[in-house]
């Protein structure tokens, strides 16, 4: 059957394009286009690794409902509404530790990164969280909740949560007191002290106000986060504290010390470590027209191919399925690059490689399961290769030596 959660993601779509219109005409820069194919990158890589989280979510639900239940719920109804009530109460506290514990806050980061607050944060999810969640969310069915219906009630909720992302919709009066809204949202994406750590709720706003992590929006709202970090890769925006853990482990020499830096606050680390931070230094090369062009075409063709492959997913082989994924991942990653000018001088020479070992890995692909769709990825891959050949006969990139060295991350 259709993957008919999917086909709601053209009207997300339509509603960042609206709201980016509304700060176009506006002129008060709430979005920019690099930022926005971040979001729209990081957020593909999440739905394509969903079809695998989710799948083992509903397993592990299911096997515990199975055989771990200790009581049953025959309402229908009550399910619906306490079932919501529980999700929203495990996703305060895991929203919470993942803030509070480095191995969840690794997985986290990626939401908060973005110096910029708009719908299409909603986009930007790290994978990783989806994978975390299991753990949590699996001990909703012992208490007779359906597996079926949690994840339909995921679903809801997080639909909820992406509206939230958004600048434009003030302070709603009464509904303050009851429910999460892009005010209270706006705080918790918040650097300034006075907002760190706070808003942890999904939905409800009960849960903070119970446990005392609620606070109101008073001063305008700085996001991001507070290490150093530019947001021009969506790997990096994914992996980027992973490998900060990792090199932070190996910089410490007490085995205690490395297994406590996985579950200890973001802010701490141990007395003896050798390096606390990981740096990277580049350099910045200017974009020529004609490679934004190319940019510009492949996340047309990979937004549409992404969109499909998602609807359509259960009708393809898992071979399949894994080549259209690297190649959408592998392209969205490219054009943010691009666009975020964040390229290297073997660019061009890369990607030449990449497109012609995707079209011959195609081209056996329709040899193999004879399926009509993949004439179409062909064909894109060919008109990728003739528009590089002939509008790249001059350089692509050209260093920018006033930004040479430019980036830092730790």
């Amino acid at each position: 059957m259709l993957n008919t959660v999917a086909l709601l993601i053209p009207v997300f779509l339509l509603v960042v394009a609206i709201e980016w219109y509304v700060s176009y005409k506006r002129g008060d820069k709430k979005y920019t286009t690099g930022n926005t194919i971040m979001n729209l990158a990081i957020g593909a890589i999440d739905q394509i690794g969903s079809i695998c989280h989710f799948a083992l979510l509903y397993l592990v639900m299911q096997f515990v409902y199975n055989h771990f239940r200790i009581i049953d719920i025959s309402n229908v109804w009550f399910q619906w509404i306490a079932g919501y009530i529980a999700v929203d109460f495990l996703s305060y506290w895991y929203h919470r530790w993942s803030h509070r514990v480095n191995i969840l806050w690794a997985g986290h980061i990626t939401h908060h990164s973005s110096p910029l607050f708009n719908l299409s944060n909603g986009f930007r999810t790290s994978f990783f969280q989806g994978f975390y969640r299991v753990a949590f969310w699996a001990v909703l069915p012992v208490f007779g909740f359906s597996p079926l219906i949690l994840v339909i009630i995921l679903k809801i909720s997080g639909i909820y949560d992406f509206l939230l992302h958004t600048e434009y919709i003030p302070r709603l009066g009464f509904l303050e007191k009851i429910l999460i809204t892009p005010s209270s949202h706006r705080v918790h994406h918040g650097k300034n002290d006075i907002y760190i750590d706070k808003n942890y709720g999904s939905t409800f706003i009960v849960w903070d106000k119970l446990f005392g992590t609620y606070q109101q929006e008073t001063e305008p709202v700085v996001y991001g986060i507070k290490s150093p970090y530019i947001d021009n890769n969506p790997l990096t925006a994914i992996g980027h504290h992973y490998q900060y853990l990792w090199k932070t482990i190996t910089s410490t020499t007490h085995w205690f010390d490395k297994v406590k830096l996985l579950f200890m606050p973001p802010e701490w680390k141990p007395q003896n470590i050798v390096s606390p931070h990981h740096f990277f230094s580049g350099n910045k090369f200017k974009v020529s027209f004609s490679l934004k062009q190319y940019a510009y075409f492949q996340l047309a063709c990979c937004t549409i191919g992404t969109i499909v492959l998602l609807v359509y997913k259960n009708f393809i082989s898992n071979w399949e399925f894994i080549f259209c994924s690297v190649l959408a991942v592998s392209t969205l990653t490219n054009v943010a690059l691009i666009i975020n000018e964040s390229i290297n001088e073997r660019f061009a020479k890369q990607e030449f490689i990449r497109l012609i070992c995707g079209l011959l890995i195609a081209i056996l692909m329709v040899i193999v399961y004879s399926k009509f769709y993949l004439l179409f990825i062909i064909v894109y891959l060919t008109i990728s290769i003739l528009f590089a050949t002939f509008k790249w006969r001059r350089k692509p990139i050209t260093l920018d030596l006033q930004k040479d060295q430019y980036f830092l991350k730790g």
